[in-house]
């Protein structure tokens, strides 16, 4: 008898997470890198996401992006309930929510929904079946705008071959056990390692998977259910859904993991020199997951490949303007993670750009109208770009993004955040207007930042005493190295520790970004 999830787990819902890689500001700055025009954030846009989750990005953008008409497809109704009722506590007319699965979605009349500039499919592809993800194709083929961006994030064969065989195993233990998915988890988890204790041969001719299985162990057992004990699995190869997508007429244009459309980046030293000598895009982007090992892809496909001429491309790219996200350049210079290791980029390059960014926001056309960079080459200052935004030193700035409209939906979003956790959420991000991304924060950040909202002065004495009786109200205590701290006085001390970083080092990002609107005397 058909089952409505298709075999995918809903006996608990996804972990509420944020994928910078899926918002427009992120998508935009990657096409534009690339070559090709992205549309304009300044102007009226849509955005869908399809298997939303509990559509905590989709929010974020919709918080962010006044102008966005912001749309989430899941076929869970959990999920769906979720992003419905945060939109509404946050007063988010422009986030619209459906329940529905891939082949409804496929079959609505084309009246049914508005044509979108950008489609994204995060952790999507991999999870469901080969008759979904068909379903899914066809939607983005129907329902994507002539010139529309797509991303796709997927699991790749290169990264995942040797864990099939156990990721199978996980999936029979776990269906055939009486408890619920993440439950079964840690069950699940000691089995397998039981199996490869005992000496099974297939552990010690793949070796890497022990650290593997052991990472597992930190995770929320709500992600490893859903990540890896679903019915279907299928981590994919590049050119399957190459194949696929250019039925939809969509032709890919390059990875939103900005590091992997660099060569010198993306695989080791040796292979530079013969995937330099690939034409064939299927046999490059073939070649690049083996050169790195991959084991995620960030696809992004555009409708219609029209690449931008080269003056057109650089007068965009003079309009891009990047903020610093507050880290200092380390003395060796930044690292920048690729898929088979980190990079170290020359200090004496990057070190105009980083003090720059310390001083404000800098444009492209400033960099590169810069003594640092007016003799350098365009395409090595596109890269530094795209790295220093890669590896978290900086954002794209988003045009109208600190403008008041746009502030004070932020803000509601985030006393929204605030709200939800003091009832026992576990939202782990705010929405900084200025980037309209998000930016990791745990719950005393969230709760401080409510207070210093809400018109609280930046007292750390009293906001100390504030954010502990808040974390009480919500179920919760101070801790410290995991463990919850019992001792009234020593979790006053630790808290107002935590309290002091925050005002000292991530206030003055946050008044930066647009998180807090200004600051307050400060008071000791």
């Amino acid at each position: 008898m058909p089952r409505w999830d298709d075999g995918y787990v809903t006996d608990v819902a996804y972990t509420t997470s944020f994928f910078r890689e899926i918002t427009p500001g992120w998508i935009g700055m990657s096409a534009l890198v690339l070559g090709y025009r992205p549309p304009d954030l300044a102007a009226p846009f849509r955005y869908a996401d399809l298997g939303c989750g509990n559509g905590f990005t989709a929010l974020a953008i919709a918080a962010s992006h006044p102008q966005a008409e912001v749309w989430g497809f899941d076929f869970n109704p959990v999920h769906i309930e979720f992003a419905t009722n945060l939109a509404a506590a946050a007063g988010l007319g422009n986030a619209h929510f459906v329940e529905t699965s891939f082949e409804e979605l496929a079959a609505m009349p084309a009246a049914a929904l508005p044509a979108f500039d950008f489609m994204v499919a995060h952790g999507v592809l991999s999870w469901i079946s080969p008759p979904n993800r068909r379903h899914l194709v066809h939607a983005l083929g129907q329902r994507l705008k002539p010139g529309g961006l797509v991303y796709l994030g997927y699991n790749v064969t290169t990264g995942w071959s040797a864990m099939m065989p156990v990721r199978t195993l996980m999936h029979l233990l776990a269906e055939a056990s009486p408890e619920r998915s993440d439950a079964a988890t840690p069950a699940v988890l000691d089995f397998v390692d039981r199996v490869r204790q005992a000496g099974a041969l297939f552990f010690q001719v793949h070796p890497s998977l022990e650290m593997r299985l052991q990472n597992l162990r930190k995770h929320d057992p709500r992600y490893v259910a859903h990540e890896y004990l679903n019915q279907d699995w299928h981590p994919l190869m590049f050119a399957e859904v190459a194949a696929e997508m250019a039925e939809a007429k969509c032709r890919y244009i390059g990875s939103a993991t900005f590091a992997d459309n660099i060569d010198n980046a993306s695989v080791p030293a040796n292979l530079v020199p013969i995937l330099a000598e690939q034409r064939d895009p299927l046999v490059r982007e073939t070649l690049r997951d083996l050169g790195g090992a991959q084991s995620f892809r960030r696809d992004l496909y555009r409708k219609g490949a029209a690449p931008l001429p080269r003056p057109a491309q650089e007068a965009l790219l003079d309009t891009l303007v990047l903020a610093g996200l507050g880290q200092e350049m380390p003395e060796g210079g930044p690292s920048f993670p690729t898929s088979w290791g980190s990079i170290t980029g020359r200090p004496e390059f990057y070190r105009p750009l980083f003090a720059m960014l310390a001083a404000g926001p800098v444009s492209f056309q400033e960099a590169r109208g810069s003594a640092a960079f007016a003799d350098k080459p365009i395409v090595e200052l596109i890269h530094a770009f795209a790295l220093l935004v890669a590896s978290g030193y900086a954002h794209p700035v988003l045009p109208g993004g600190s403008g008041r409209d746009t502030m004070d939906r932020v803000r509601r979003f985030n006393e929204a955040i605030a709200d939800a956790n003091r009832k026992g959420g576990d939202l782990s991000h705010l929405v900084a207007p200025a980037i309209g991304s998000a930016l990791d924060s745990h719950l005393m950040e969230i709760f401080l930042v409510a207070e210093l909202q809400a018109g609280k002065p930046a007292d750390a004495a009293a906001l100390t005493s504030d954010v502990l009786e808040i974390l009480g109200r919500s179920g919760r205590s101070m801790q410290e190295n995991g463990q919850p701290v019992t001792d009234p006085t020593e979790a006053l001390r630790i808290a107002r520790g935590v309290v002091d970083e925050i005002l000292q080092r991530r206030l003055p990002l946050f008044q930066r970004l647009g998180v807090v609107a200004k600051a307050a005397p400060r008071q000791r």
